[in-house]
């Protein structure tokens, strides 16, 4: 679960780009964070955005690939919502928040929660980008083999047989 403004705002590029466009630094964040939405990182990656100046009665979830965005209430607190959320979900299962607000991560740890700092989390989508890009650079290298190294003498025997029928 993600304190959405607040990793915003300890983004070193996304904190400038929040003043003057809200929803390209908020679309920025969720790019980044995509690659933490995997079996290997998070099963499930919850980003929760304060709907400031908002009259939706309810939180509004939408889904963004493989990421659940939240944007609370009237009148609800990113914070407060985690808080809630995360007292929900601790018996399920283990719930990591990330956010540099030292309230928020104390108040969710005492719900059992793991507290991970902004910068730590950003570093490891990172980490998870690199990753991807490693293994679409392997995959994109061993697709470029020609037919005849990829399969066995007999096949390349038949498959030739067949050509000149």
């Amino acid at each position: 679960m993600i304190d959405g403004y607040n990793l915003i705002h300890s983004h070193q590029r996304l904190s400038g780009l929040v003043e003057q466009d809200a929803d390209s630094a908020r679309e920025g964040l969720l790019r980044e964070l995509s690659s933490l939405a995997s079996p290997d990182y998070y099963g499930l990656v919850i980003v929760v955005f304060d709907a400031a100046g908002s009259r939706q009665t309810e939180p509004v979830i939408e889904k963004r690939e493989a990421i659940q965005v939240v944007f609370t209430r009237r009148g609800q607190t990113a914070d407060s919502f985690i808080e809630a959320a995360v007292g929900h979900l601790v018996p399920e299962c283990e719930v990591h928040v990330a956010t540099s607000d030292r309230m928020l991560a104390s108040v969710t740890s005492g719900f059992g929660a793991i507290g991970i700092d902004g910068a730590s989390l950003l570093q490891s989508a990172e980490e998870a980008q690199q990753e991807t890009r490693r293994e679409m650079q392997r995959m994109s290298q061993q697709s470029r083999s020609p037919l005849e190294e990829r399969v066995s003498e007999e096949t390349r025997r038949l498959l030739n047989k067949l050509r000149f029928q």
